[in-house]
């Protein structure tokens, strides 16, 4: 029971209770609706505007609810938390996708500040097209397909959470659309010509680094690099979370091929055959590692242990801290400015390089290169279906063989 207050006063024939609390002079509103009994302010201090302003409340509650409408509305930016937090937990859950990242990005930094003292079920159609305008003054410019695509889904997030607790019905969302974004723009990648000059510039760096676990990061810093450039593998939600149970070898007819077992961003799966010499930067990273360097590279992959590939104990944020050494590398050696697009080369840069290696070489269709790099060309899927990638595995693996790859220590990389 509510702790009574000297200030009570009885309207609407006893069904509602008007009360001051010690702390404010505003009065407030207690009534029932179904069986859930509300409080809410009145804004006011007079009486007689008090008792108007409840009996205005509590009516129109009364109201909603005989027509199904919810009688409670919130405000967005405690709706936009809410989601945020399921987000979280379902993140924590491991049933959360890489892309919530973006959507709480977008939540947080232009919605929660825009809609903050919006009610949720006050953002219509009319109030998106404000926001719209909004966004392009804060942004300086007309934010891209792309952009506009992840603020609308971060965007639905919020309402679905407010249908789910009943503060709005599904025909109070109101339609989301792009407003005239312009395609994303090229992203910078590395040339296939700069390849040996990247390679130049990580024995560099390994070589300056302080022994110890400063050396130790950048060896492991150049196996990943080299990872990513030779499969086109994204380098934080698919690299990153891999584990050596992840890894096996697979023979199709009388040949060996190194095969992944790939966690996409939309959490999906998909299997994929890589180059044979990447077994040789796998063979590396496990023989830095004390506890796994007395079994052969072989020995470890079929065991399936349920081990991290990429594992570095006093490094939290592996993800982070590789982009920032990348990126101090890159610097060093004057390529980190891709010339074509005048941007910042990243290691999302390396998945670019190994795409358009492998269209220009011919190896593969855009397709086959599609599949296996885990990206949606609907149009092709739609016409021919699932395509089964291990019929296509020389082409993914090139010349040569798994057991050459693990003999010849002396190759380039």
């Amino acid at each position: 029971m509510p702790q009574k207050v000297e200030h009570t006063v009885h309207i609407l024939e006893g069904k509602a209770t008007l009360s001051i609390r010690k702390t404010s002079p505003v009065w407030q509103v207690r009534y029932k609706v179904g069986n859930k009994w509300l409080r809410t302010t009145t804004k006011e201090e007079d009486l007689a505007k008090a008792k108007s302003k409840a009996v205005d409340l509590v009516t129109n509650a009364w109201f909603r609810e005989r027509n199904n409408l919810p009688t409670v509305s919130k405000r967005f930016k405690t709706i936009a938390n809410l989601a945020i937090k399921r987000m979280d937990e379902e993140t924590a859950a491991d049933r959360g996708k890489a892309s919530y990242a973006s959507y709480k990005n977008a939540l947080n930094n232009y919605h929660i500040p825009y809609f903050k003292n919006h009610n949720i079920d006050s953002v219509d159609y009319a109030a998106l097209q404000r926001f719209a305008s909004w966004r392009i003054r804060e942004m300086e410019k007309t934010p891209s397909t792309s952009t506009q695509n992840t603020h609308n889904a971060a965007l639905k997030r919020v309402f679905d959470e407010a249908v789910i607790r009943n503060y709005i019905t599904t025909t109070q969302v109101p339609q989301l659309e792009n407003r005239g974004g312009a395609s994303s723009e090229r992203r910078p990648d590395i040339q296939i010509g700069e390849y040996p000059a990247l390679l130049r510039a990580m024995r560099a760096y390994i070589k300056d680094g302080r022994a110890g676990h400063e050396r130790d990061m950048r060896l492991l810093l150049r196996d990943y690099v080299l990872i990513l450039a030779n499969t086109g593998i994204r380098q934080g939600t698919e690299m990153i979370n891999m584990r050596w149970r992840d890894i096996s070898l697979t023979r199709s007819g009388n040949k060996e091929y190194l095969t992944m077992r790939i966690k996409g961003k939309t959490q999906k799966w998909r299997t994929i055959q890589v180059r044979h010499r990447v077994a040789r930067y796998l063979e590396r990273i496990k023989d830095r590692n004390e506890t796994l360097k007395r079994l052969t590279l072989r020995e470890l992959l079929a065991r399936g242990l349920d081990k991290p590939v990429i594992d570095a104990t006093h490094n939290a944020d592996l993800t982070t801290a590789f982009g920032r050494m990348f990126t101090r590398m890159m610097e060093r050696a004057a390529l980190l400015v891709d010339t074509h697009t005048g941007k910042h080369r990243t290691l999302y840069s390396l998945r670019h390089f190994y795409a358009t290696h492998e269209l220009t070489k011919g190896n593969v269709t855009a397709y086959q290169l599609a599949e296996h790099m885990g990206t949606s060309i609907t149009m092709l899927q739609t016409h021919y279906g699932h395509l089964d990638l291990l019929k296509l595995a020389d082409k993914f693996a090139g010349e040569g063989s798994v057991s050459a790859a693990l003999l010849d220590n002396t190759a380039a990389e």
